[in-house]
């Protein structure tokens, strides 16, 4: 596999014969990253330039290096590893340039707030040159957020991730631009219309199998509190549950304010939908896990990127564990070393990190 070095203007800087090894994350709602081993040489340092970017042939994204270590191995050896983000990690680079009010679909939602801040912002300072965004595709899901100077990836992955819509930056080299694009994978669990996918360890197309069946982070009630102090704070409450099936969760809500930066005010009808919302979306961060993590079989009768890819809905069974769910695939890890390729696939919702609850507090 080779792997083709450019600079930010998309120009070729060079190609990247020989690495000891290549770690490729795709994830559906979020960004992606990479991690690259290979031997420091006066030409790979000057190829591996933090900003320049990474994209491999067969593949439809491609990512910016961050971070660069150079280091000897256990034998000795030196090694540079180069880190970054795929390229939907630029959007981490602007923030909301003021208020927001968006009440439509999810998918305009994102493309508005990529559009005023980073391809027709009101600073052409903002602009960065060769984002564009593709084709409207009419995903129906909707969005009703208000929003001040919040992180612009923060923000477009939480509406992703609340929809259940995929995100990505493609790759266009031969117009060289790069083309922010919203996706809905497809359902290939036993009761969709198309071809099915499953994976269990008996039809022998998973090598390595690992389940989580965790509450940890669940909550399924929201108290969202918007403006105002005391007893004149206004309150929603969204969610269901009573007992000991009742897990509560209080959403601080107060940047959502009902006077507009024009000074008019939003109806008390309209700003309560806005905290329950809100409300929604933080409960939508706090589901029941069930994950399959698993180690591909690629000799087996499911072919990748063919009869399953990022974002799939599939069918996961383990007759031994006598658990079968249908699920949304929601990272793809790609493994290149010298002794092959693997690929580990997370069939659900993951653990939130250490990261996403740091994230969490700040927001």
């Amino acid at each position: 596999m080779e792997v083709y070095i450019f600079d930010k203007e998309l120009n070729l800087e060079g190609i990247l014969g020989s690495y000891t090894s290549l770690i490729w994350r795709r994830r559906y709602s979020t960004h992606g990253d990479f991690e690259l081993h290979c031997a420091l040489t006066p030409e790979t340092l000057n190829l591996l330039k933090r900003g320049n970017l990474i994209w491999k042939n067969d593949d439809a994204e491609a990512g910016y290096i961050q971070y660069r270590n150079l280091a000897l191995n256990d034998d000795g050896d030196e090694i540079l590893v180069v880190q970054g983000k795929f390229l939907t990690g630029y959007l981490n680079r602007r923030i909301i340039w003021g208020t927001e009010n968006l009440n439509t679909t999810s998918e305009l939602a994102m493309r508005e707030l990529i559009d005023k801040n980073c391809i027709n912002p009101s600073d052409t300072d903002r602009k960065i040159d060769l984002i564009a965004l593709n084709e409207v595709k009419g995903y129906t899901q909707t969005s009703n957020i208000q929003t001040s100077y919040a992180n612009l990836l923060d923000k477009v992955e939480e509406i992703a991730n609340t929809a259940e819509l995929g995100i990505r930056t493609l790759f266009d080299l031969q117009n060289k631009r790069l083309i922010f694009d919203i996706y809905e994978g497809l359902d290939r669990t036993t009761n969709g219309v198309n071809p099915p996918a499953i994976f269990s360890r008996e039809f022998e197309n998973v090598l390595q199998q690992e389940y989580t069946d965790s509450s940890n982070n669940y909550r399924n009630i929201a108290l969202v509190a918007g403006e105002g102090e005391g007893v004149d704070r206004k309150k929603v409450t969204v969610g269901n549950g009573v007992g000991l099936d009742r897990y509560e969760l209080y959403v601080d809500a107060r940047d959502i304010q009902s006077k507009k930066e024009d000074d008019t005010t939003i109806p008390e009808a309209e700003y309560l939908q806005l905290l329950s919302d809100r409300g929604n979306d933080k409960l939508s961060e706090c589901k029941d896990i069930q994950t399959f993590d698993s180690k591909i079989n690629l000799n087996s009768n499911l072919v990748y990127k063919e009869d399953f890819d990022l974002g799939d809905k599939v069918t996961c069974v383990s007759k031994a564990w006598g658990v079968t769910i249908d699920t949304r695939i929601t990272e793809i890890e790609e493994v290149y070393e010298e002794s092959g390729k693997q690929v580990n696939v997370t069939f659900g919702n993951s653990m939130p990190t250490l990261i996403d609850k740091l994230k969490e507090v700040i927001n």
